[in-house]
Order: structure tokens, then sequence, then C-alpha cells
């Protein structure tokens, strides 16, 4: 009977405390409302009170917890992500955070990496396509990239976005004051590119996105300092853990014959800087390791080029960053022209 007697007074209790409560409108603060008053009735509190009391007791408790930021007395337990849902990848990551600033008219989204080497030293100097000896130009000047893209039109075809995008490389003998610290050269690379993020996984490697896009690069020089030319691309990342592998091979777009101020600048290009490259980038901690490799695949006169770069923390905006080329292509007026360079700057985007 005794236990009759309790159940119905905590029936009486909780219909009461929900008829005469109008003001606790969240579902949540009336449900440790009643589990409040529930445990004041099977400890015995309740039994000096009356039910005005008890309920007055009650939420002024759920007043003191809700000040103080605590949460109420219902407490929703959360998995740990890694129960619940794979780990992000990096490349997700990344086209989460570009969806949330492509539309935004106060950011600008990165492409490639956004750095400045104040110190980069050449030991290849290479004054021939200026018309002057090599020891006109220093070994040491500044190497700097921006590159930044915008989303055109969202979801124009099954999911993929449109994206354009501008990257400009430059040289500049800063410290060559007898030249008037002339810049050696800069390369312009506008692009227009279908870009798709996908979750495909095979052997633990997931496909993370793809691209395909036509871009045009070029230095803007005229006569015999001009270069450029037109390639259509295809572009693949590969995640696993914290490693990303980039293939992105392309095909270059045929030219008619110089003639003049028209035609193609540099026809035999594709002999230096190939038909593709690959890049792997590493991210450990605060760290960042990448590779870029590409290559001719001939067996006579075989031609390629490395890069290493190393991304280190300085402060919580800046990142410094380290970078090694040897080879072919690092810039159009010496695509064909070997080079041995190390750097030392700052980058101010990640590089994936």
């Amino acid at each position: 009977m005794k236990n009759i007697r309790l159940r119905l007074t905590s029936c009486c209790l909780l219909w009461a405390v929900v008829f005469f409560c109008p003001a606790v409108e969240a579902g949540v603060q009336i449900a440790a409302l009643e589990q409040c008053v529930l445990e004041m009735i099977r400890s015995g509190e309740s039994d000096s009170m009356t039910l005005g009391q008890a309920r007055v007791w009650c939420e002024a408790q759920l007043d003191e917890k809700l000040a103080a930021d605590a949460s109420p007395d219902v407490v929703v337990v959360e998995a740990p992500p890694s129960e619940t849902a794979p780990p992000e990848t990096l490349m997700g990551q990344r086209i989460k955070e570009e969806k949330e600033l492509s539309c935004s008219p106060f950011s600008l989204v990165a492409h490639r990496e956004n750095y400045l080497l104040p110190v980069s030293y050449n030991s290849k100097r290479n004054g021939e396509p200026h018309g002057v000896s090599d020891s006109d130009f220093n070994n040491v000047e500044v190497k700097f990239q921006f590159s930044l893209k915008f989303a055109v039109w969202r979801n124009v075809i099954s999911d993929a976005d449109l994206w354009a995008a501008y990257t400009n490389l430059s040289f500049w003998q800063a410290y060559n004051e007898s030249r008037s610290s002339p810049f050696r050269d800069s390369n312009h690379e506008p692009e227009l590119f279908l870009s798709k993020g996908t979750d495909l996984e095979l052997f633990g490697i997931t496909n993370t996105m793809n691209r395909i896009g036509v871009v045009h690069q070029s230095n803007g020089q005229g006569g015999d300092k001009s270069r450029s030319w037109n390639r259509v691309y295809l572009q693949m990342f590969f995640e696993r853990n914290n490693l990303t592998v980039i293939f992105k091979p392309w095909y270059r777009i045929p030219e008619s014959s110089k003639d003049g101020p028209s035609g193609d600048d540099n026809p035999d290009i594709h002999a230096y800087l190939g038909y593709g490259e690959i890049r792997a980038l590493y991210k450990w901690e605060q760290h960042t390791l990448s590779l870029l490799l590409r290559n001719n695949l001939r067996d006579s006169d075989n031609k390629g080029a490395v890069e290493l770069g190393w991304v280190f923390p300085i402060t919580d905006c800046i990142n410094g960053y380290m970078q090694y080329f040897n080879g072919y292509g690092e810039s159009l007026i010496d695509y064909n022209s070997s080079v041995n360079r190390v750097g030392i700057g700052f980058t101010f985007t990640e590089l994936l």
C-alpha cells in the first residue's frame, strides 16, 4: 500500500508541476523539474514540505545551474567521435572550410600555397634569356607566390562546383641595386576547373576529391622573353591518415608555329616539364612536409624536377617555410635551364 500511495502521490505531484508551471517552456527544463521532484519524494525530503515549497525549491536549484552555465539534470552523453563517425580527412576538412568562406564577401580562399621567401639562394644563375651575363644577377633574391580562387557556380554538374583561380609566382632581384632591383620573372596562371568531393575508399586509401580544368600560364613578356602554354588537366587527391598524395597529369593544347608575335613561344616546354606531376604532403602535429616530382618520362635526355618543403610553426597566424628546388621548370623564363635553389621565409596559408 505504501508503494501504491507513493506512486499515486508521485503522479499527482508530476501532474501538478506540469499544470502549474507554464513558465517552464523548454522540454528539457520540464524533464529536469520532474526528475528533481521525484528525487525529493524518493528520498523523503518532501515529507516536511508542501507541493508549492517543493516546486519552488527545485526551480531555484535549476535557476542556479542555468546561471552558472551548468547543464540541467537531464544530461546527454555523447559517444567519442571514433565511435560515432570516422575521423574527417584533411581534404574533407578543407572542402568544408572552403564552402564556408567562398561565399563570404570579406574573405579570399587560398588555392595553392601562399608564401614569401625573403632569402632564396640559387646557385645556377641564368642571364641568357635577358641578354646579360650570369654575373649580372645576384644569387640571392626574393621568391614569393600568392594564389586564390572563388566559386563561380555551386553544384553546376552532379554536385561538382565550378571554380576560377589565379596564381602568381615571382622572382625579385630585391638586393640587386646595381640593376635597380628588377623582377627577373613573374608567372601568371589563371585557370578554370570543376571540383567534386568524393569518399571512394580502396585498401584504406580514400579518394577525397577530383578536379578537371584548363589553365593558361604566361610570364607576360614579349619578344624573345615571351613564355606561355595552355593545358587541360586532371587532378586526383588520395589520403590515408596524415598522408595526402596528389596526381596531376596534363595535356598541352597544341599551338601553331611561331610567326611574329603570335604562335608557340616555347614548343619544347613539355620536354622539360613533362606531362604531369605528383605531389605528396605529410602532416605531423603542426608541421607539414611536402614533396613535388616531375619528369618527362624519357629514356634518353631525361629531365625533371624535385621540390621539398617544410612548414613549421612560428606564431598563431604565420608559419615558417623552407623550400628546396632542383631541376627544370621552376619559372617560365628558365624552363629549359636547371635550377638549384634553397629558400627560407614564411607561409600564410596551409599547403593543403
